[in-house]
């Protein structure tokens, strides 16, 4: 009775009987697609089963004695699971059904089946269910996926796609009900997400892709994937809250930036308008970063004292941005309430470097601080690894040697040496920083030289237009911004 049954079967099937002393499986019958897969050895009937299916004996007889021992069907996705170039074709989506105490059916299909291999693919894509509605026979099928999917037993009956609404939440009946006019009316595949409400309350975002099915013009299927969404659907949500942070946080960000650059144009002007002073003649230029967003924490400053001296100095924080223009304000304010007390510029860097030690954020800065005193033309004047100022005096051009100090913030307790240097009616001195030198290219050796002989070059006009010219001529290539300070002996 059991031969006929197999033979009435599209797909492979065969019958296995184990010898009752040695326990050797036999092959008792095979149906014609099974033949096909046994066509290697002739007459397969009654042969042992390693004779037939030698690369698969291993694996089925395992399956068979798990199947009779437990009165159960076994099932295994390919036999052999490992397949080498050359072997015979692998038995896929394998079933071994127990028929009596000594006998087992096998079921299989072959690699050439597409649909199969598509569900296969199906399968191994995380929360990923294939279905199919025959719309002749009213049935449907699922994979096992799409059941765990809507919350459903193995065991129950697949839902038609046209009778889901039931299962989806009400508020997506109206999305639901135009993919299946694009389906049934118009013929066109189209796909939707819903939620899906299960029987345990839960809720889930599951996307459906459909196809229709036509024979000879008519709808007589629907075929597609169920693919749970949910995670993807929570994911986008964060996402998008926060991007919706991000964009306040970079709004605040852009606000605090553009409120930070206008204190520091209003500190440092690129052009300042400068108050005459007693024995000299001043023009100062700031020159911002290429980069906006690279507002850094150069500064300059020229101020009279009270006890007629005058203040020149120059500096720049180390670094870019918010921190750097915050702590170049502090330390400028720092210095000109410092020079208030009448200490030498050594003194007086001594104490800056204090300050800066107890600044926020930490900063190290170079510098370099002059007092000038009309009365006999002298400036003393201290560095804190600062670059050299440049004297023009009768057309010659000349680095002042700067005494060897340390940085700003580098150390506590620091000393500074400082040095006077004597000027002469006519004499112009520059103070810059680093931004007008660096390149690069080249060493800053060759920036100094460069800046030598562009100052060598200048025409002997107004102050001003010397700072403008000289700006023009020396342009380092880091992007960084630029402080310049131009004092000219009356």
């Amino acid at each position: 009775m059991l031969a006929p049954l197999l033979d009435l079967l599209t797909h492979p099937a065969m019958a296995l009987r184990a010898d009752p002393e040695s326990g050797i499986l036999h092959i008792e019958h095979l149906n014609r697609s099974a033949l096909d897969s046994a066509r290697q050895v002739h007459g397969p009937a009654g042969r042992p089963l390693a004779e037939v299916f030698p690369a698969m004996h291993a694996d089925l007889v395992r399956l068979a004695r798990t199947a009779r021992e437990s009165a159960a069907p076994q099932r295994a996705a390919r036999v052999p699971v490992e397949h080498r170039s050359g072997d015979p074709d692998p038995l896929h989506d394998v079933r071994v059904l127990p028929v009596g105490p000594d006998r087992t059916v096998v079921f299989w299909h072959g690699a050439t089946d597409p649909g199969l291999a598509l569900s296969r693919v199906l399968g191994r894509l995380e929360n990923v269910a294939a279905f199919e509605d025959d719309l002749i026979t009213g049935k449907s099928r699922w994979s096992e996926q799409a059941f765990r999917i809507f919350g459903l037993e193995p065991g129950a009956s697949p839902v038609p796609l046209r009778r889901l609404a039931p299962h989806l939440h009400r508020e997506d009946t109206g999305r639901f009900d135009e993919l299946l006019r694009e389906l049934t009316q118009r013929g066109e595949g189209t796909h939707t997400v819903v939620r899906a409400v299960r029987e345990d309350g839960g809720l889930r975002h599951v996307r459906i892709a459909a196809e229709p099915l036509m024979t000879g013009g008519v709808l007589t299927g629907i075929t597609g994937v169920y693919q749970d969404v949910s995670a993807q659907h929570h994911t986008e949500i964060a996402l998008s809250a926060t991007f919706d942070r991000l964009t306040a946080a970079q709004t605040q960000a852009a606000l605090r930036h553009q409120l930070v650059l206008q204190l520091q144009q209003a500190i440092v002007p690129e052009v300042p308008e400068l108050q005459r002073l007693p024995g000299l003649q001043v023009a100062a230029r700031y020159r911002p970063a290429a980069e906006e967003y690279r507002v850094g924490g150069d500064w300059y400053d020229v101020l009279p004292l009270p006890d007629g001296r005058v203040l020149v100095a120059t500096g720049d924080i180390a670094g870019h941005g918010i921190d750097s223009v915050t702590g170049m304000v502090a330390l400028r304010n720092a210095l000109r309430g410092l020079a208030f007390t009448g200490h030498t510029p050594g003194r007086l860097m001594s104490w800056l470097n204090e300050v800066t030690l107890q600044t926020h954020g930490h900063p190290t800065a170079t510098a370099v601080c002059g007092l000038y005193d009309p009365s006999d033309r002298s400036l003393c004047w201290a560095s804190a690894g600062h670059l050299p100022p440049v004297l023009l005096r009768k057309g010659a051009a000349d680095l002042l040697e700067p005494p060897r100090n340390i940085l700003l913030g580098a150390v506590p307790g620091a000393a500074y040496d400082e040095t006077v240097t004597r000027l002469e009616p006519g004499d112009t001195l520059m103070l810059y920083t680093d931004g007008l030198v660096e390149s690069r290219q080249t060493g800053i050796d060759e920036g100094l030289d460069t800046l030598r002989r562009a100052v060598e070059r200048l025409d002997p006009a107004g102050l001003d237009e010397q700072a403008d010219a000289l700006l023009a001529a020396v342009t380092g290539d880091t992007d960084d911004d630029t402080s310049l300070v131009v004092v000219r002996v009356s």
